[in-house]
């Protein structure tokens, strides 16, 4: 007589509750009520359910990499995704999007909702979750990290040297004769998360303190949108002692400045300059001819891509890889006035 072992949906039926609930109970995820708890180990313990760990690497291959990328509406992130589906295009595999918002140091919607999806390997972009939990997740799941400074044991990292993109805005603008350079950096990262503003905020420093600017060092945290950098370029514009040059964390941000100045009637590069950071497709638009620092977004999806299929192959050792920053610069950004 032949018995069959308990299948995770065999708990599910049992429970009366989905397959990825009982996913999120057997990874003990966020979002799991004590009620649904109960009832699923319930059903484990009377069904003598034991999860296979070599289940997810016997399945039949999804051949789908999945992206979760923060719930922003940047031109970065989309140059990302370009690049991911122009590494994928050509073979079996596509990749499957999954936005998210309300992160916490210890879940990331995102990546949970992709990992229920069962995916081969996971991209994540600018994550703000905490490091263990980021290095817990990748040693379940093929995982590669992209612009994030922080190093963990099991997942690959894809990221700019944001600290050189930093010091090459503040030299241009410097070079160009300003003194007064303030940084508009985006506070849109955790507590304890190396990410690539903190990293660029640090270059910013470093690079005015060596260039004898140290008295004019000046920083100003903000949201990463469009409207967050407006906001705080006419709170900084209300201030005393105004800049004559911006250095913002992004494009976007910059495009955020841009419209305050204009709506009090100031002109770029005449009266502030502006250097954003990203070189997005916006960037080079005739109206805006951004100075910018240059990432190479597409360039490190289709990295992030490469990476991930070489998980999906069998690579177990990390690797990263790292982006070398160029200054793009176009005509918002000149001689300061007078």
């Amino acid at each position: 007589m032949t018995s069959t072992r308990p299948t995770i949906s065999d708990v599910a039926a049992a429970a009366g509750v989905s397959r990825a609930a009982v996913s999120k109970v057997l990874r003990d995820a966020y979002g799991v009520s004590p009620a649904m708890r109960e009832r699923v180990e319930t059903a484990i313990a009377e069904l003598g359910y034991r999860p296979r760990e070599a289940a997810r690497a016997m399945r039949t291959s999804t051949r789908t990499i999945g992206v979760a990328v923060p719930l922003l509406r940047g031109q970065f992130f989309a140059d990302i995704l370009d690049g991911v589906y122009e590494a994928l295009d050509p073979g079996p595999y596509r990749m499957l999007v999954s936005p998210f918002d309300h992160e916490s140091a210890e879940r990331n919607p995102g990546m949970e909702s992709l990992w229920d999806r069962e995916v081969e390997a996971l991209i994540v972009v600018s994550p703000k979750v905490g490091t263990a939990w980021l290095d817990a997740f990748a040693r379940r799941l093929p995982t590669v990290v992209v612009a994030r400074h922080d190093h963990g044991e099991h997942y690959d990292r894809v990221v700019d040297d944001d600290h050189a993109g930093a010091a090459l805005a503040v030299q241009h603008l410097a070079g160009l004769g300003h003194r007064r350079i303030t940084h508009l950096s985006h506070d849109v990262t955790g507590p304890g998360v190396l990410s690539p503003h903190a990293v660029r905020e640090a270059g910013y420093r470093e690079a005015m303190r060596r260039l004898g600017l140290e008295e004019h060092i000046e920083v100003v945290h903000c949201g990463g949108s469009e409207a967050a950098t407006e906001e705080a370029t006419n709170a900084l514009l209300d201030g005393a002692g105004r800049p004559t040059a911006l250095f913002v964390g992004s494009d976007q941000g910059a495009f955020g400045s841009m419209r305050a100045l204009a709506g009090r009637g100031l002109r770029v590069p005449e009266d502030i300059s502006v250097a954003g950071y990203d070189d997005t497709q916006f960037a080079s638009h005739p109206r805006f001819s951004l100075t910018t620092v240059a990432q190479y977004g597409a360039t490190m999806g289709r990295v992030a891509a490469r990476f991930a299929l070489e998980r999906v192959e069998g690579r177990t050792e990390r690797r990263e890889w790292v982006s070398e920053p160029a200054l793009i610069e176009r005509r918002s950004t000149g001689s300061p006035p007078g």
